[in-house]
């Protein structure tokens, strides 16, 4: 009985441990991503939720972008009426809004129907949303690029300038869900065979890189050999940077996310990067790739010139 008791608080020792461990490293991170947003974007000093009653600050607009990343998901415990900005009655555009999914269950197709049909311009960023938005209310919509893809490869170095050059060669892992052990021995597998150091992203067991905020991000992709990943962004800037990558499945439960991702390979007709495909080791022209970025980003730009011009000209 001693021996038991003397386990169970050694083990409730080390938890207890752990867990400030992870506290403090959690604080830092969040400290980096807070430097971040103070420095780089301009926040309002107001937010909203579902028990937001004083909707006054509507009077110092004149229109409202609705763009954030799977803004439309409904499968998001925060996500309402209010993703559609369904407290007012001035002009709205969507400029790359996602759904994240690749279908509405029946039970919200009012809501987004009544949210849909109030805005005055509508894009999204995966053609699984686009169907979504003819099939709720029947209007063909734009496929626009995600906002990071209208910025230029040299413009994402200005932001990185001043940030850590890695001697060593390296491959980087950035997945949001677990990996699964045949996935790691694959990758690892990989690292070895190119002699090359394994760094990884959102992972705690990688306390160098685990507070890695935007910049750090950025500049991690920016100097890999490889990147792997289960995450459109992590595919977006691997595309920015003509870095090879492969990328993975989500294991995780819940509706597919993976229809963004689909989009962006498709697009540029690199849809072998998913790490099932026969070809993924066939190296990507990028030479290829940046000729469509250019036409597409051009096609981008005008829709929103179009949509804020449009909404501009009612104002007046």
């Amino acid at each position: 009985m001693r021996d038991r008791s003397f386990a169970k608080k050694l083990f409730s020792k080390m938890n207890f441990n752990e867990k400030k461990k992870n506290k403090k490293m959690d604080s830092e991170r969040e400290c980096v991503f807070r430097k971040f947003t103070d420095e780089y974007i301009n926040e309002s000093g107001f937010f909203i939720d579902q028990g937001t009653k004083d909707f006054s600050f509507d009077d110092e607009f004149d229109c409202y972008v609705i763009g954030s990343d799977q803004v439309w998901n409904y499968s998001f415990p925060t996500f309402s009426e209010l993703n559609f900005v369904s407290y007012s009655n001035k002009p709205k555009i969507s400029y790359a809004a996602s759904f994240g999914v690749d279908a509405i269950p029946d039970s919200y197709k009012s809501l987004y129907r009544k949210g849909l049909d109030k805005l005055s311009y509508i894009s999204v960023r995966e053609y699984a949303g686009k169907d979504i938005v003819k099939s709720i209310i029947h209007k063909d919509v734009d496929v626009v690029l995600d906002p990071t893809l209208l910025l230029s490869k040299s413009k994402w170095e200005k932001l990185i300038k001043n940030s850590v050059v890695y001697k060593k060669r390296y491959i980087l892992t950035y997945f949001l869900e677990e990996v699964s052990e045949d996935d790691k021995k694959y990758i690892y597998g990989f690292a070895k065979s190119k002699n090359l150091e394994v760094k990884r992203l959102y992972c705690r067991r990688d306390t160098d890189n685990w507070s890695a905020g935007p910049k750090e991000f950025v500049n991690l992709i920016s100097q890999c050999e490889m990147l792997f990943t289960d995450s459109f962004h992590g595919s977006v800037f691997a595309i920015i940077f003509e870095k090879q990558f492969e990328v993975f499945s989500r294991n995780g439960y819940g509706p597919s996310m993976n229809s963004r991702i689909e989009t962006l390979l498709n697009d540029f007709n690199i849809s072998d990067r998913w790490h099932s495909s026969n070809n993924k080791e066939k190296k990507i022209d990028y030479s290829e790739v940046k000729k469509i970025l250019q036409n597409k980003r051009e096609k981008s730009f005008n829709y929103l010139n179009e949509a804020l011009n449009s909404v501009e000209g009612n104002i007046k």
